[in-house]
């Protein structure tokens, strides 16, 4: 996760378009073109409430019957000033918020709400914090869906204290259990991405030391009720070029020489093959609270070698004034596949407030 709490707006962008000219063997396609506003979306994310009014992580899962589930970390729920867009409080009511898209009108519920205000998720320690992971929608039998997402969880300060899995009822959300994942260390924060390609589901995870030197990591399973159960992971090793058993074996995805605490990778699939895309924010050139570069990478495979970096979009926010006394910084795009069309696909960044004070409206 960022190490950056407290959000004040979603900015969704309609950034790439891949030509099509692609092989069957993975020849990966040109650069994609630069990014353009998605006024669509950010009018869609300009809630005045009751109920979801803004947060950050931004994780979208298809639902079953269409609608679109968006998981949010901090996040903001009650009532804005629709003129002034003034908001009562800079902290952030809830650490975690779902929120559900009806895709015919364009219109957001959020989950829980009334009357739950705040977090959706809460550890059993309650000092702690949940941050919002990836979904992933399962069938166990028929006509039966779950939905299962991975959770971050914090203590004060945001020092990482693990993760775990979150298993949710279909259609009420109510939850079944969470589960924590028995990680062998806490070095690595998993749960960016879940990707189901295949016979796996990839686990794309994060090793961030606090500093700029972010570095991406991959695991796989081949059960997703092993989601919880990392005995049953694999894990990349770029060197080896292989997967290996121990986590403590993995390396970081080569191609990428850092990226920001979230980002994502998907499957994209062309009129001739498919090839991977990851979408992500370069936290190195320029750093923190300069951060504005969205960049791409490609793979023939979910695990990489990653190529054809690619800046798509200089974030306009990143060091403008804020409502108050501060300035704005962006982080963690990541790509929401389920809206691609002809125009491209459609990419979320969050903007954020140096100073609390320009959190307030």
């Amino acid at each position: 996760m960022s190490c950056f709490a407290g959000v004040l707006l979603l900015a969704i962008l309609s950034a790439l378009c891949f030509p099509s000219s692609m092989l069957a063997q993975c020849t990966l396609p040109a650069a994609p073109n630069t990014g353009v506003p998605a006024s669509t979306f950010d009018a869609l994310v300009t809630q005045n409430g009751p109920g979801w009014t803004g947060g950050d992580g931004t994780y979208s899962t298809v639902l079953p019957d269409g609608r679109v589930l968006w998981g949010w970390s901090d996040s903001y729920i009650g009532t804005v000033d629709p003129i002034t867009r003034l908001r009562q409080s800079y902290y952030p009511t809830a650490h975690n918020s779902l929120t559900i898209q009806n895709t015919s009108n364009n219109t957001l519920t959020t989950v829980g709400y009334p009357p739950n205000t705040g977090s959706y998720f809460v550890p059993q320690i309650t000092s702690n914090e949940y941050w919002m992971g990836d979904a992933v929608v399962v069938q166990p039998s028929p006509g039966v869906y779950k939905v299962k997402i991975m959770l971050l969880e914090f203590a004060p300060g945001i020092h990482f204290e693990g993760n775990a899995v979150a298993t949710l009822s279909w259609p009420s959300l109510s939850i079944d259990s969470i589960v924590p994942v028995s990680l062998p260390d806490l070095t690595i924060q998993w749960g960016t991405k879940i990707m189901h390609d295949g016979s796996s589901y990839y686990i794309y995870g994060i090793k961030d030391p606090a500093t700029a030197n972010k570095l991406p990591y991959l695991a796989r399973i081949s059960n997703i009720n092993d989601l919880a159960n990392p005995s049953k992971w694999q894990y990349w090793n770029a060197t080896r070029n292989r997967w290996v058993n121990q986590q403590a074996s993995a390396t970081n995805l080569a191609g990428v020489p850092a990226i920001t605490g979230e980002y994502t990778v998907n499957k994209i699939q062309a009129s001739s093959g498919v090839f991977y895309l990851m979408t992500g924010m370069d936290p190195q050139n320029p750093p923190y609270p300069l951060w504005q570069y969205v960049t791409t990478y490609y793979s023939c495979s979910p695990e990489g070698p990653w190529t054809q970096r690619t800046v798509v979009y200089s974030t306009p926010e990143t060091g403008a004034g804020g409502c108050s006394v501060g300035t704005l910084f962006t982080y963690d795009p990541r790509a929401h596949v389920e809206f691609t069309n002809a125009g491209g696909v459609l990419i979320s960044y969050n903007v954020n407030g140096n100073n609390p004070q320009d959190l307030v409206c």
